[in-house]
């Protein structure tokens, strides 16, 4: 994933691919300072699992890449992601969030961006609403408390 030079003896690797050999998919910058585009952290598939929470808020229980033997994880220490900022999301944390909210038309009590109500803006993290919707995640009716 990339061309050696043979004047200066390195690989000068292709956008999104990273080491001696160019022999890792990286995040997307290059250089760390603008990894992530500056909102996150640029972490292997093994760090990324580690940071992964259930859904009581608490640390997974399997930790991606702990079994050497195991074919599905061979990239553990090989694909490298974003691990975004608070506030920011998108595979290179390039994307602000917008509020979120319950859609009060169903039954379900999961959060949805924008309540189900409104387009993000991604470039402010605000929320457009749909006609007869108003507040910041789009979760109130025009005219209703």
């Amino acid at each position: 994933m990339g061309i050696c030079s043979r004047t200066i003896g390195q690989c000068q690797c292709k956008v999104g691919y990273v080491g001696a050999a160019c022999q890792f998919m990286g995040c997307i910058g290059g250089e760390s300072a603008n990894q992530c585009s500056g909102h996150g952290s640029c972490l292997s598939m093994r760090e990324l699992g580690l940071e992964n929470i259930d859904t009581d808020g608490l640390p997974s229980p399997f930790s991606y890449g702990s079994d050497p033997n195991d074919s599905a994880t061979w990239d553990a220490d090989r694909i490298f992601g974003c691990l975004c900022d608070e506030g920011f999301e998108g595979y290179d944390c390039s994307l602000k969030q917008c509020e979120v909210g319950v859609d009060i038309n169903t039954d379900d009590d999961s959060v949805h961006t924008c309540s189900n109500h409104g387009i993000c803006d991604y470039n402010t993290g605000k929320c457009a609403c749909f006609a007869g919707w108003v507040g910041t995640d789009c979760g109130n009716r025009r005219g209703h408390d």
